[in-house]
């Protein structure tokens, strides 16, 4: 029984540990909404803006957000699709406005930190859209199996939302292996470089999207996911 309370004190340290630190923060936008997001604050140069897919956070994001913090990383952590109550589907992140995003990135971008921005799936859709013709933001973008299809066909393959000019951004795409959309990510990555956004491609072998959260997870994805704060930190510096 010994180990069982062992575990049960150290999840419970983690979940006050979680609470003590993290701040919500709310943001009204040009549009008139206000979100809430979660800051994660830490005594480092670097800031994470880490946005949800369309289907929400899961816990292994918080978890992860945390990890970071006190890895020296500062992490807002931003649920748009809860925050503005839109349903949990990929064309909900459509209709976020550029200038609301642009005004969350400007935010993060006046603290003066370095900055890095991660999405997933169809958040990119969003975040692109901000950065599109901001030289004056400098981000550092990950993203994961990002969707930003404006069109998507088995036999003619798919077609590309358009964003303006990217070319102060850098960015990275995160590409598990096991996906069905492994075949068209060599066609993503070029549309983002005539954006003139700097591209690079990262595959993640053995995973599948989502692997964090899956609920099918294999034992491999499970323990990738536990470490998804140390990835992010190899991710931030460009490192394998």
């Amino acid at each position: 029984m010994n180990w069982l309370v062992r575990i049960t004190a150290s999840l419970l340290l983690l979940v006050f540990s979680s609470a003590l630190m993290a701040e919500e923060v709310e943001v009204t936008l040009p549009s008139g909404n206000v979100i809430a997001y979660t800051r994660y604050p830490a005594s480092g140069n670097d800031l994470l803006l880490w946005f949800a897919s369309e289907r929400g956070l899961g816990k292994a994001e918080s978890h992860a957000a945390l990890e970071l913090s006190e890895k020296g990383v500062e992490v807002w952590l931003f649920d748009l699709a809860s925050a503005l109550f839109l349903p949990q589907t990929p064309s909900s992140l459509d209709g976020i406005q550029a200038g609301d995003m642009q005004r969350l990135l400007e935010r993060a971008s006046s603290t003066g930190a370095r900055l890095c921005v991660y999405a997933p799936s169809r958040a990119a859709v969003p975040v692109l859209r901000g950065l599109a013709g901001r030289p004056d933001i400098n981000a550092r973008v990950l993203l994961m199996h990002p969707n930003f299809y404006s069109r998507v066909d088995a036999l003619d393959g798919a077609d590309y939302l358009s964003f303006g000019s990217l070319k102060s951004v850098d960015v990275l795409v995160l590409q598990p292996r096991r996906s069905a959309a492994t075949p068209w990510v060599d066609n993503q990555v070029e549309a983002l470089r005539k954006t003139g956004a700097n591209t690079a491609l990262k595959m993640l072998e053995r995973l599948r999207e989502g692997f964090w959260v899956r609920e099918d997870a294999t034992d491999y994805e499970v323990n990738q996911g536990r470490n998804l704060a140390e990835h992010m930190l190899n991710w931030m510096k460009g490192t394998p």
